[in-house]
């Protein structure tokens, strides 16, 4: 019991691990399925955000930068700046440092030679400087450099500079020199999630805008050795101008996707950064919710699973209990599983279950009444066994009769041999006295006629017995269900051993004529002189021929009385043997062979009869002629040695036949012994099925 509660416990456990880690697994795959497509899409599109923030910032930037320029246009506009010589402009200037932009820190007038004055008294030179090469120099309008250290403060500043017209010509330019601050604010105004950042570098690669102010001008990016080639690979292409997306190693050394472009009209390449870990971000907290849910809804199912399946499996407990209870005890089939209505499958296996105790209840019901009919039969045929034992014990006696009185009759055959061929040899010399004997052989051929006729009986009475044999074979093979039947052909048996008893007298009658056609012969010798002395030797052989027939035939019929009463004895020994003839059938067969063999025998003797009589009847019609009677009659006497060697034949036939059917007999009494013995085993097993029965509760 134990060990099926184990295994049950384990096909719930099973079911539950299966569907779970099944439930797990494809929620894991479809996990990793939306992650990375997630995860690809949301790098896409991260990308794309970060891309067009940095041209949204560029623009930004530059419109802010191109603002400054434009509010220098306060400057350039001015009726002085049109018109006036240098020292006006610087006068000019300084006469309106209050309208200075306040984006400005302060403004400059520079000439073509380099010089500047500032609207707060300042002045240098100012020659050596990218803007002043750009407008001066390069003659263009108007221009915003990198990042510079300021040559009247010292601070980090960047100018916009626009050139002032003269009649067509650049006479010199106004520049306001801006603060990095402003710069650095406007890169810190882009925020991108948690990680990103801005900032500008320029032509030279040196970081002139970060939120680090302490890496402005003090790192080149193009230089920095902390730096891996491949960032300074793309740091490159990005201070040769236009714009373009790249991943790079960042100055922290975190692996950054980045995205840059050029300000129009500037040195300056806007830098846009993004943590790669950040792009990721959403795609892991995307997964971390797919996981959380997976998590989640295989608690569920798995709880349910294990509801349901516990509702499921309570009615095999109750199968289980049930059969326990029916294994263990008297074997109670009495006890039904009850449960409450189920159409699933377990209710369907738990009607089934009932639908087939109830079945195996009525089979043991019936069992248990047929047992007790069986010992029943057990006792009859152990009864049985006994009598046919003895009944078979007889049959042998009475065969080893038959076999002596055969052997004798054998004996009488070769006799008559004998006699024959000495009649064969006499044959010679009476063939002068053919003619005168044609009316004895006319005598002589009906009684053989007759003898014929008595041997057609005799051939049909064993027809008859074979009949006979062959109706017990069939008997013996049906007597287990048919026992009535096989009485009746016992009692068909003893008539025809009636008939046997009517054939041998038959045969006694026949060796009663021999005799008188063998007086008749002695009384014709005596007529016939000294030419008769042959003849007469061969009809007292004949006589004495026919007198040990008769003695035969007597002693034959003695025999087939006694064989009657031991038939008589096994037809009221066969009620109770009917099982015994199964293995009894296969020796009747052989016997029914041996009584086919007589029949032969019989069939062959008729045969020769036949050609005496037409051989006699052959030297009666030729009676005028002697000679050829002679010869006639000498074929008949050929005839007659080779049916007296068939005879002798058939005898020996007949003695082996009756040899093995002794052998037989004696197989039979060994097989009855055995079926003895099969008896008290059937009934040793009659009992021990019955003990095993007994043992159900019906």
């Amino acid at each position: 019991m134990g060990k099926k509660k184990e295994k049950q416990g384990k096909l719930v456990v099973s079911v539950v691990v299966a569907l779970g880690v099944a439930i797990l697994l494809l929620n894991m795959g479809q996990g990793l399925l939306v992650k990375n497509s997630a995860e690809s899409e949301i790098n896409n599109l991260y990308k794309d955000s970060v891309t067009q923030i940095a041209d949204i910032f560029r623009d930004d930037v530059y419109t802010t930068l191109h603002s400054y320029a434009n509010q220098l246009h306060y400057y350039t506009a001015s009726d002085v700046a049109r018109n006036g010589t240098t020292e006006e402009i610087v006068e000019w200037l300084h006469a309106h440092k209050e309208q200075r932009p306040e984006i400005y820190n302060y403004v400059i007038y520079v000439t073509p030679d380099g010089t500047w004055n500032s609207d707060d008294g300042g002045t240098g030179d100012v020659s050596d400087r990218t803007y002043f090469k750009a407008i001066i120099g390069e003659g263009k309008d108007e221009f915003i450099d990198s990042v510079v250290v300021s040559k009247n403060n010292g601070k980090h500043v960047f100018h916009v500079a626009k050139a002032v017209k003269q009649n067509g010509q650049t006479v010199g330019f106004f520049a306001g020199i801006v603060q990095i601050e402003e710069l650095v604010a406007l890169t810190n105004s882009i925020k991108l999630g948690e990680t990103g950042y801005a900032f500008v570098i320029d032509k030279k690669g040196f970081i002139t805008a970060h939120s680090d102010t302490n890496l402005i001008l003090n790192r080149n990016v193009l230089d920095d050795t902390d730096l891996d080639s491949s960032t300074r690979a793309v740091f490159q292409k990005a201070v040769q101008g236009g714009k373009g997306v790249d991943s790079i190693i960042s100055l922290t050394g975190k692996k950054e996707f980045i995205t840059y472009s050029e300000v129009e009209g500037t040195p300056m390449t806007i830098v846009v950064a993004v943590e790669e870990s950040q792009l990721k971000s959403v795609a892991t907290k995307v997964t971390r919710l797919i996981s959380i849910f997976s998590f989640v809804f295989l608690s569920a199912v798995l709880s349910l699973l294990i509801a349901v399946i516990g509702v499921a499996l309570k009615p095999l407990k109750i199968v289980q209990t049930t059969i326990e209870g029916i294994a263990s005890g008297d074997a109670d089939l009495t006890k039904r599983i009850e449960i409450k209505k189920s159409n699933n499958e377990i209710g369907a296996v738990v009607r089934g279950f009932n639908t087939f105790v109830e079945k195996l209840h009525e089979i043991i019901k019936q069992v248990k009444d047929s047992k007790k009919m069986l010992s029943v039969a057990g006792e009859n045929l152990s009864a049985s066994a006994e009598d046919t034992s003895i009944s078979i014990s007889e049959i042998i006696a009475n065969i080893d009769n038959v076999k002596s009185q055969v052997e004798q009759q054998a004996n009488s055959v070769d006799q008559a041999a004998g006699a024959v061929n000495e009649i064969s040899s006499n044959i010679s010399s009476l063939e002068k006295m053919i003619e005168g004997q044609s009316n004895q052989v006319g005598n002589a051929s009906a009684a053989v006629e007759q003898m014929i006729g008595n041997i057609s009986s005799v051939n049909q009475s064993v027809e008859k017995m074979a009949s006979s044999f062959d109706q017990l074979r069939t008997a013996a093979q049906d007597g287990l269900n048919k026992q009535n039947d096989v009485n009746a052909k016992i009692e068909d048996i003893e008539q025809q051993s009636v008939m046997l008893q009517e054939a041998n007298a038959a045969i006694s009658a026949i060796a009663e004529q021999t005799n008188l056609l063998a007086m008749n012969a002695a009384i014709e010798a005596a007529h016939a002189g000294e030419a008769g002395k042959g003849f007469s030797v061969v009809a007292d052989e004949i006589r004495k021929l026919s007198e040990t027939s008769g003695e035969q035939s007597r002693s034959i019929g003695d025999q087939l009385n006694r064989i009657k009463e031991s038939i008589g004895s096994v037809v009221h020994a066969s009620a109770s043997s009917s099982e015994a003839f199964l293995s009894v059938t296969s020796k009747i067969q052989e016997t029914d062979e041996l009584v086919m063999l007589i029949k032969g025998a019989m069939e062959e003797q008729q045969e020769g009869s036949r050609q005496i009589v037409e051989s006699l009847h052959s030297m009666n019609d030729s009676t005028s002629e002697v000679k050829l009677a002679s010869r006639e009659m000498t074929e008949g006497n050929k005839a007659i040695l080779d049916e007296m060697e068939r005879l002798q034949t058939a005898t020996t036939s007949i003695k082996q036949s009756v040899e093995e059917m002794a052998h037989s007999a004696t197989k039979i009494n060994e097989t009855g012994n055995a079926l003895s013995d099969v008896t008290k085993d059937l009934g040793k097993s009659i009992d021990n099925i019955g003990g095993q029965i007994d043992q159900f509760a019906v």
